[in-house]
């Protein structure tokens, strides 16, 4: 019998085929490998997404400007029941670093000595079941206040305060003026450790058809007061005297009267 030969050019495409079928499978492989890993990357940051405690840590967390030494608990009691306006502690004031004279809605709870109020990112709203009292922790000698209140029909009846402390007896007030709105008019009283005096009335109704948020603006010079509601100047009077010059701490009361405050602005220096 005689054998049969392979003939050499059928040797060699064998070997073509071969070669080229390992290189197709190393390149499906890698491409799988390839596929495989972007798909378990994929998986990992959804699960990161979903679980936000996970990565919290490279979310920006504000601290607190200031950590306010909160008052005893009697003296508030004490102050609110006697309708006396809180004055902020000399240490909270020291500590605060309130350094701005420029503030755009700052209904922060701590920058305030509160009792009664409710702060939210929008604005401050009194309680209707007590008298309530909040004093901004940072002083002014000139100060220009900016704020909207609600009005529903009737104008609410609130105050607004400039505090001025003793030097003397850093708890007690050395003398303070009121502004007083009501539905009827403004009046502006001066009051000392001794007599409370009304420096000017202006009778005029604030009454409004509908309800509406009210832009009012006081603006104290250290000489003088400037009343503006509603975009129209109400009333001006001469500051007390034992003001000028002097630092004055920002309050606001109501009493048992439900009053909201929106887009406080403070300016001043």
């Amino acid at each position: 019998m005689k054998s049969r030969r392979v003939k050499p050019g059928v040797f060699l495409f064998l070997c073509i085929i071969l070669v080229t079928g390992l290189l197709v499978y190393k390149i499906q492989r890698r491409h799988q490998q390839h596929e495989q890993a972007a798909s378990q990357n994929q998986t990992v940051a959804s699960q990161a997404s979903s679980n936000p405690a996970e990565h919290e840590w490279f979310e920006e967390n504000p601290k607190p400007v200031l950590d306010p030494v909160t008052p005893d608990s009697d003296l508030v009691l004490t102050q609110t029941a006697h309708r006396q306006p809180l004055l902020p502690d000399e240490e909270t004031v020291k500590q605060g670093e309130l350094d701005s004279t420029s503030w755009q809605n700052p209904f922060y709870r701590l920058f305030w000595k509160n009792e009664g109020w409710k702060f939210t990112d929008e604005g401050m709203e009194s309680k209707t079941d007590q008298y309530c009292i909040a004093t901004f922790i940072r002083p002014y000698k000139k100060i220009s206040v900016s704020f909207r209140v609600d009005v529903k029909q009737m104008f609410p009846d609130f105050e607004l305060l400039l505090l001025t402390r003793d030097p003397a007896k850093p708890d007690q007030i050395l003398v303070s003026s009121q502004i007083h709105f009501q539905n009827t008019g403004v009046t502006v009283s001066a009051s000392d450790q001794k007599k409370k005096s009304e420096l000017k009335r202006v009778e005029v109704n604030l009454e409004r058809a509908e309800a509406q948020s009210v832009p009012v603006r006081l603006v104290g010079t250290g000489n003088r007061f400037v009343i503006s509601i509603g975009r129209r100047r109400i009333l001006t009077c001469a500051q007390p005297a034992a003001q000028s010059g002097k630092e004055c701490f920002l309050c606001f009361t109501a009493d048992k009267q439900p009053v909201r405050i929106t887009a406080l602005r403070l300016e001043g220096e």
